[in-house]
This record gives C-alpha cells, structure tokens and sequence, in this order.
C-alpha cells in the first residue's frame, strides 16, 4: 500500500484529535485554562510559582481624616503550579494509514482520545478531592433532588466567590436519582428539561451554577480514623496569613485515645466544630438554615498516629489574623482544646461530587518541543493555550511503526476556600 501522508502525518493527526479530545472534556472545560498557561514552557522546571492575589481592608469614619489609621499590608503570597507526568497515548499507523484510505480517522482516533481526555479528567478530580476545602451534604449520600445541587450555588455565594462561573459536577448516576424530578424543573419552558436530557446539563443558570454530569470524578478511601470519638486540636496552630500565603495550607495535631492505632488518608475532611467560615468579601460568618457554617480543611497527605495524636496538613487555611484582617478566612482562632469531627466513616469509598468556581483551580498543558528525526508536530489552541503534540516513530527491533500523541498536563488551586466536595442531604 503507498503511503498517503509521508510527511505530514503528525499534522493530520492533531488536527482531528484536539477537537475530540476538548469535545469529551467536562473538568477540564470547566477550570481556569489561561492563569498559568503563559507560565509553562520545557525549561521551568516542575513547579511554577505565580502570585497570589491582595485584599484590602476598608475603613469607615466619620470625616473621612484616616490620620490614624494605617493602610493595608499588601503581602505577596505565591501560588505553586505542579507540573504532572506526561500522558501519551498510542495509535498503530498501519490502522491509521488504513483509516485514512477508507476516509475513517475518526473512528480510529475516537477510542485513543476519549481515552487521554479520561484519563486527565480523573486526574484533575483527584487534584480537586486533595485540595478543595469545602464540604457540604452528608459523606455517601446520593444526590436525590435538586436542592441537594442548589446547596453549592448557596454556599459558593456565600462565602464570596463572586463574578464569573460556578460549577457542580456530578456523578452520571445522579442523573437518574433526578429523573422524577425533572418536571419541577419545567416551569412552562421545556427546554430547561430537553437540556437536562440531552447535555446533562441544566440549561444556562440553575441555583446560580451549571450543574454538569461526568464520568471521571475521583473515587476515594477514608482512612480509618475517619467518625472517631472526642477528638480535639492538641497545641495552637500559628494560622497568620504571612504563615500560609504560600500553599493556603496549615499543619493541626489531633489529638485523642479513639485514634490510637488510626489513620488519615487523602482527601479526609476535617471539621473544626468551633470555628466558623467567614464570607471572603464582608468577613460576617455564614449561616445555613439558621446555624453557623463550620469550617473544614482537607487532607493533603496520609498520616498515622503516633500515640494518640495525628499531625494533618490541611488545604483551606483557618485564618485569623489581627494585623492583616482583611485576610482572615475564619471567625475564630483554632486553639488546643478545640473540638473537632473527622467526617465521614472509617475505611470506606466515597465518590464525592465536586463544586467551584472557575477561578479555584487552573489548568494549563506545557508547549512541548518537537522530536528532532521524526515526523512531529506541535498544536497549541489559541483559544484555551491547549497544547498537543504527535509524533510518528518506529522501533527497529520489533518491526513496528506509531503514531504517539503526548499532553504534558499542570494543575494549581489558587483558591481552595472556593471549591468542594458535596453529597446529598438526609
């Protein structure tokens, strides 16, 4: 058989699977796909750093003379863009080469990128159920009604995250727990329900996100200390935003005899029953259904006791800062003696659903250089900075000629107090 695409097979093989693979992408079209995506390049390395963002502090008087006051502390705070591995997919070129004979790429490259785009998708879910602070709903409970979704809308409100996009992602099988309940959704429009059918999507605004369904979110295992008894915060932590500006995470001894022998696993929450969350623009406390919103940080890292005590770091940082209030993110200090609540039950799987806004978390893909002797090609996406690249090689051993496509993908929280995880309500 001659061959069709000396010379240019690379090109021709990007051109059709970038837009497959953006077609099938859920998380990925959903988080902030430019922040760090001018930062990335083959020479910086496995982590970028960009800067965090200020806030300030207002001040009222009577006649506006502000002679004793002092302005606001502008602390510049980093916010670390991890570089992950590569993901790289195979395609045999004689099945290409066919496949374009027979006008069928497609079909040839259709099961190559679904598979890339799952397997970044699920990444990225994972990085959300290690990062995200948020937690609402009961761990294991299914999404049953719309409310359940609507919780996320009222609490990324709440807490600040104003302007732009909100987003709860679910798992598919939620779809069918709202099946019954799509008619209330109608209110005289039909096509709010024929979205909700046909994209998995409620159509435009519903609670003020897109609620979106996908098949990659990220299954998780508590650890065993999970539901343990009369567990409390063993010495003061130092939560200063000065401390913390450069991971909005913060280290906690827990303490208690129920934790002996006990573990903490990714993706734990823990629940610090005495400090409360403040809305991030007014600094007033959240309230749901007439009580105060406990704060909760996530686990970053599995640990196990020593003793009774186990040291956690967290993601989402208990704040209270006196010389920098404008920064605070609780209403009171985390102390020794503070009662808290690992959620959830010992050892057992979750698949958390996940909500955000669409600055919590950044994606961006690094421009990978061409491969010298080969037929290879770059495409980056000028719209999203998506980048790609295709490479055909062979291997002289085994007689075998490919086609490979690489994405060299990096992730960021820029804001973990604008994300969670969330489940339905009893």
């Amino acid at each position: 058989m001659p061959n069709l695409v000396n010379g240019n097979v690379s090109q021709i093989v990007l051109k059709k699977f970038v837009p497959g693979f953006k077609s099938t992408n859920v998380l990925c079209n959903a988080v902030d796909r430019q922040l760090i995506q001018g930062e990335l390049n083959p020479n910086t390395g496995e982590t970028v750093f960009l800067k965090r963002p200020h806030q300030y502090k207002a001040f009222r008087s009577a006649t506006g003379d502000l002679t004793s006051t002092t302005t606001s502390n502008l602390i510049s705070g980093k916010v670390a863009a991890t570089v992950s591995n590569y993901c790289t997919v195979w395609v045999d070129y004689q099945q290409f080469e066919e496949a374009l004979k027979l006008n069928q790429l497609d079909r040839i490259l259709e099961p190559a990128y679904a598979r890339m785009s799952t397997e970044i998708e699920l990444e990225l879910a994972n990085y959300f159920v290690k990062n995200a602070a948020l937690s609402l709903g009961t761990a294991g409970t299914a999404i049953t009604k719309w409310s359940d979704v609507a919780q996320t809308g009222s609490m990324l409100t709440d807490i600040g995250a104003i302007g732009g996009r909100k987003y709860a992602i679910m798992d598919p099988w939620a779809a069918q727990n709202l099946a019954d309940k799509q008619g209330a959704l109608q209110s005289g429009n039909v096509e709010l329900i024929r979205s909700a059918w046909e994209d998995a999507q409620i159509a435009g605004n519903f609670a003020g996100v897109r609620a979106l369904m996908s098949n990659a979110l990220a299954n998780r295992t508590s650890g065993s200390a999970a539901g343990a008894a009369s567990v409390t915060v063993k010495t003061t932590p130092t939560v200063t935003y000065d401390a913390v500006k450069d991971t909005m995470q913060m280290t906690v001894v827990l303490t208690s005899a129920s934790l002996a022998t006990k573990n903490v696993a990714v993706g734990d929450q823990v629940q610090f029953n005495a400090s409360f969350w403040l809305n991030q623009q007014t600094k007033q406390v959240l309230f749901r259904n007439g009580s105060a919103v406990p704060f909760t940080g996530t686990v970053t890292a599995a640990a196990s006791a020593v003793s009774n005590d186990i040291t956690v770091v967290l993601s989402g940082a208990g704040i209270v800062d006196a010389t920098n209030p404008q920064y605070n993110t609780i209403s009171k200090a985390i102390t020794a003696g503070d009662s808290v609540t690992i959620l959830g039950a010992a050892s057992t799987v979750y698949k958390p659903n996940i909500f955000f806004h669409e600055s919590a978390v950044a994606m961006g893909t690094v421009v990978l250089p061409k491969l010298h002797g080969w037929d290879s090609s770059v495409f980056v996406d000028p719209d999203t900075g998506l980048s790609m690249r295709a490479t055909m090689s062979s291997n002289p051993t085994t007689n075998v000629q490919a086609i490979r496509i690489d994405l060299l993908p990096a992730f960021a929280i820029t804001n973990p107090m604008f994300a969670g995880v969330f489940y339905g309500n009893p």
